[in-house]
């Protein structure tokens, strides 16, 4: 330690991934470094201490620190230990992990997230399921984003002449145990819903539900009939769930599940005609639930508990920020003023090199991508084939965009990063990418 009137010195610590670059090349990604603790500079590991010989002037070995001059949060009452880790992100939580196993115990309980609740500093996460069939079952990761974006310069090696940067990463979490690659996801506060079929191509009745503060899953009750390829959507607590029935009279083509008392009430009769209408999308839009194709949409008023035909199509929307939509489709990113009566849709301006990089790598209407809202900014997540791939695989792309509104009522995209999250199996679908508030 430099100035140092105690005479000690630091252990440190770095933590480092490792990355199977193009080539089988192997590279190391520096994701942390810190100091663990301070010793007295007199400190010596073992093997030194037995080698060591004493001599009769050596001098008396100094005691340790009194735990006065050395406070640790460990230390203190578990109510303050949970109020200071609430008030940190949730990125540094993987590290924290580590120190202790009482400090693991905290992070994962629900304690910490009511008390991170209560204060306000709950965090946007991003989850993403993918699936392939050499999979025993979907893989639910979460994105993790750095919290030091940037190494110091003293960290990286001065042969490189780019400086490096530890970037966002795909991490797994707990397998679910539930073969389901169900379309009807629905995030309800810190959980996620994965509703039905398709389990191994048959339908299916079974509600799974992650919890995104523990990494845990439970069993939800089942819903009436057994469904494949539905889709569903939250509103006012309860979640809706349509089609993926064979649409017999007799089956209960709609269903709404209360999330507060976890039950399951089948919707009214919504006639052939809906019945035989192909779903492709599904939102709630002012206390309706809206669902239908490009050709047809229809409604289900959840007020007046009645079906209906609509004649304005809204349903293009893929998320919202400040009340302004935003979608993509054909290789576009457009957005929509919901302020602005009898708007239409508007390509997002300041994307030009976004798109030569999308098409470059991989992005086509033949790939996968979703784009979502998280933090106030613009996530397009996309599969990209790789170049020279004797491996088969693909990488899962993420670009991060800023929103921008100008003079004229405008609204422009920044690109501020574009990041390779994950590598999968070149058949491996992205299934989902949902925002949970945790």
């Amino acid at each position: 330690m430099k100035h140092n009137p105690n005479d000690r010195k630091k252990i440190w610590c770095a933590e480092i991934g490792i990355e199977n670059h193009d080539g089988d090349e192997l590279w190391g990604n520096v994701e942390w470094f810190d100091v663990l603790h301070t010793v007295p500079t007199s400190l010596e590991p073992p093997e030194k201490k037995k080698r060591k010989k004493k001599t009769k002037n050596s001098s008396p070995p100094q005691s340790p620190p009194s735990s006065s001059s050395s406070p640790s949060l460990s230390s203190l009452p578990d109510e303050i230990v949970v109020n200071c880790l609430a008030r940190i992100s949730r990125s540094y939580y993987p590290t924290l992990s580590i120190v202790s196993k009482s400090f693991r115990s905290i992070l994962s309980s629900t304690e910490l997230y009511a008390v991170r609740s209560h204060l306000g500093s709950t965090e946007q996460c991003v989850y993403v399921c993918l699936w392939d069939d050499s999979y025993q079952f979907p893989q639910w990761l979460r994105l993790w984003v750095n919290p030091n974006q940037t190494l110091a310069n003293s960290m990286i090696k001065k042969r490189r002449k780019k400086k490096k940067t530890t970037g966002p990463m795909l991490v797994p979490i707990t397998s679910s145990n539930f073969t389901s690659v169900s379309k009807a996801t629905v995030v309800v506060g810190s959980e996620i819903y994965i509703i039905g079929g398709p389990v191994d191509s048959e339908p299916s009745s079974a509600v799974r539900v992650l919890d995104c503060c523990s990494h845990t899953w439970r069993d939800a009750p089942s819903m009436t009939i057994a469904r494949m390829n539905a889709l569903a959507c939250l509103h006012n607590g309860k979640i809706y769930v349509m089609g993926g029935c064979q649409g017999l009279e007799d089956e209960s083509w709609a269903e709404v599940f209360d999330t507060k008392s976890e039950t399951w009430e089948r919707l009214p009769e919504p006639g052939t005609e809906v019945r035989k209408c192909s779903i492709y999308r599904m939102a709630e839009i002012e206390g309706k639930i809206q669902f239908g194709n490009v050709n047809e949409t229809y409604a289900y008023d959840t007020k007046q508990c009645k079906w209906e035909s609509c004649v304005k199509q809204k349903l293009r929307s893929e998320c919202m920020i400040e009340n302004v939509s935003y979608g993509y489709w054909n290789m576009r990113l457009l957005w929509y003023d919901n302020d602005i009566q009898k708007d239409y849709w508007k390509r997002l301006e300041g994307l030009d090199s976004l798109a030569g990089k999308y098409m470059r790598n991989g992005g086509s209407s033949g790939n996968t991508t979703k784009l979502v809202s998280c933090g106030g900014k613009l996530l397009l997540l996309w599969e990209g084939y790789m170049k020279h791939n004797p491996n088969d695989r693909k990488k899962i792309w993420c670009a991060e965009i800023a929103i921008e509104k100008r003079d004229g009522g405008e609204v422009w995209g920044i690109v501020e990063r574009v990041d390779v999250l994950h590598t999968v199996p070149r058949s491996c679908q992205l299934l989902h990418c949902l925002v949970v508030s945790v």
